[in-house]
């Protein structure tokens, strides 16, 4: 009987990494039951939520059990959001923008080898893809570099762009390709894509978790895989791996700020939490890669893609007693963002403000807080394009951030507004009249 029960167990072990979620819709919500589900280890990631009437968000079967076991009635929306997902996507939907095979979206070799087609096809403009390191299994995590005279290192303003902090949020990605090739093609055309091309340095580490994808693709080749995670082992009884974005030097656990302006329920020290931090901060090889890369540049402003929620969140993520920043960095975060989500319509806010919940230990913070750099992080898409969007989705979900991708890579560094004051007329031939020009490096 011993040794039955341990094949049992081995099986088990090996299959619930592949751990179906649902979404579900609990009614009559407030934010004291917010505050219990976080307490009690439940993700409420991306959730839609109406405080005193709704909350709406995947969960695992995991999570379920602990909602469960507090009491909570709930509605299923989707009993297996794996198969929704994959239900959505086809391979038979292109526009002008190149696809990928796993429903409209870049496999794991694809985006690698799409780094390579960008640069063949535009070699002046974009840098060989360059490995930064390797992951936790081993894979290469790479950048590009896109700019005039891309070779030459000119003293331009650097701006990064970073996506797939987590592993089931293909948008994060798909967003910035779409962006470096309307760059490449409006050289000479559009006057915002020659200014950025000629003035600014721009850095593009496009998938941050290239294990936590491939493991999705493994699972769901369709697309629609769930994982989130890294894929270092940290649970017996649910998904593994560490949530990179919690295990930046910011905050991480609380630590370093002061405890009673922190929400310690931003992350969690359970290896079976989908937010579980890691064991100390940068304990990961993906976030060590993207620090030691930072560290290498003197990069102004960021822009770390996420998916879902059409938000733009900025610092502070870990703060839950609404510390302002100073006054002069608020007012930049406040201009460049309300300048970005001008078409889009973002929620622009911090943690709180938009999802309604604390992060300790993310990139913006520790981007803000520890480098002086002015990150955000976007949420790409709404509540009905989840995690994997549809098919049909992928292109107008990178169209709406193209302005935001232009607006931070024009405020990377100086940009001059001119205002005009014209002597009034009349205007009599053979005269003279001035006119008052005002120069603002903005």
């Amino acid at each position: 009987m011993r040794h039955k029960i341990m094949v049992i167990f081995l099986m088990l072990s090996f299959l619930i990494p592949n751990e179906i979620y649902k979404q579900i819709r609990i009614n009559n919500v407030d934010n004291d039951d917010l505050s219990l589900f976080q307490y009690s280890g439940i993700d409420v990631d991306h959730a839609d939520y109406s405080r005193g009437y709704y909350i709406e968000f995947a969960i695992s079967e995991y999570d379920l059990s602990i909602l469960e076991q507090l009491g909570y009635d709930y509605d299923v929306i989707h009993e297996d959001l794996q198969s929704f997902y994959e239900s959505r996507l086809t391979e038979n939907y292109t526009r002008e923008f190149g696809l990928g095979s796993m429903g409209g979206y870049y496999t794991l070799d694809e985006a690698v080898q799409r780094l390579d087609d960008i640069h063949e096809e535009y070699p002046e403009f974009v840098s060989e893809k360059i490995s930064l390191g390797q992951s936790f299994q081993g894979r290469d995590i790479y950048a590009i570099k896109v700019s005039a005279n891309v070779d030459i290192d000119e003293n331009e303003a650097e701006v990064l762009y970073t996506g797939m902090h987590h592993a089931r949020e293909p948008m994060s990605f798909m967003n910035l390709y779409y962006f470096i090739y309307w760059i490449l093609e409006n050289y000479g055309v559009d006057d915002r894509a020659t200014q950025i091309l000629n003035t600014r340095e721009m850095w593009f580490i496009p998938i941050v978790n290239p294990d936590g994808y491939e493991y999705n693709r493994s699972i769901a080749p369709n697309g629609g895989g769930m994982q989130r995670k890294n894929m270092r082992e940290t649970c017996n009884s649910s998904a593994d791996g560490v949530d990179l974005n919690r295990n930046y030097d910011y905050a991480w656990n609380c630590q370093g700020v002061y405890e009673g302006s922190c929400d310690m329920s931003g992350s969690s020290g359970s290896g079976c939490n989908e937010t579980y931090r890691g064991s100390s901060p940068f304990s990961e090889p993906e976030t060590q890669i993207v620090r030691d890369f930072v560290y290498q540049h003197d990069f102004k402003i960021a822009l770390n893609y996420h998916s879902y929620g059409n938000y733009l969140i900025h610092p502070w993520g870990y703060n839950n007693t609404g510390l302002e920043l100073p006054e002069e960095d608020n007012e930049t975060y406040q201009e460049i963002g309300e300048e970005a989500t001008l078409y889009n319509n973002y929620f622009l806010g911090t943690g709180y403000e938009t999802v309604g919940y604390g992060v300790n230990g993310d990139s913006d913070d520790w981007m803000y807080g520890a480098e002086g750099i002015i990150a955000y992080t976007p949420e790409i898409g709404g509540n009905s394009d989840g995690f994997w969007p549809s098919s049909n989705r992928i292109v107008p979900l990178a169209e709406e951030n193209l302005h935001p991708n232009i607006v931070v890579a024009m405020y990377a560094g100086a940009l001059i507004s001119a205002d005009f004051n014209i002597e009034g007329g009349p205007y009599l031939g053979e005269n003279s009249y001035g006119i008052d020009v005002m120069l603002n490096n903005i």
